[in-house]
């Protein structure tokens, strides 16, 4: 989970009012444990409290300053997560039951960059991987939970 203290801070000083609606979706996506669906933020919030576009839009204008990013995960739908300051992260996705966790694990260095630039003249800016699997919970043998 982000900071929200942290990214209300930021949002807050990108040119643009925070608006309560804005507040809201930082909030619901700030205590997520997953990244998540603008449909997923829209029915946290309370669908009668703010509209599926205002969703969208908060969300583009995150991820447009920095404060956000997309996770694509394969399976059609594009979920978001608050990127705090400094933060490097990766994802795991379970394709039995589509949990997606963030993880601070990295095998990548430098070197890597430098290679694909120094070969294909691409200089990475950054990079985002994304692990295919089975959580804990559906790798385990019927009738046992994961630990």
């Amino acid at each position: 989970m982000a900071d929200t203290a942290q990214i209300l801070r930021a949002a807050g000083g990108r040119g643009q009012r925070l608006t309560r609606p804005r507040r809201l979706v930082i909030e619901a996506l700030a205590g997520a444990v997953e990244p998540q669906s603008a449909r997923a933020l829209h029915e946290a919030v309370g669908t009668e409290r703010i509209d599926l576009v205002t969703v969208y839009r908060t969300l583009d204008w995150l991820k447009e300053i920095g404060l956000a990013r997309a996770v694509l995960t394969g399976e059609g739908v594009e979920r978001v997560e608050l990127v705090p300051a400094g933060s490097h992260t990766h994802h795991l996705v379970c394709d039995a039951c589509g949990a997606v966790r963030t993880v601070s694990v990295c095998g990548l260095d430098r070197t890597i960059a430098e290679r694909i630039e120094r070969e294909h003249g691409f200089r990475v800016d950054h990079h985002q991987l994304i692990f295919h699997g089975r959580c804990g919970d559906c790798s385990a043998p019927r009738g046992e939970a994961a630990s």
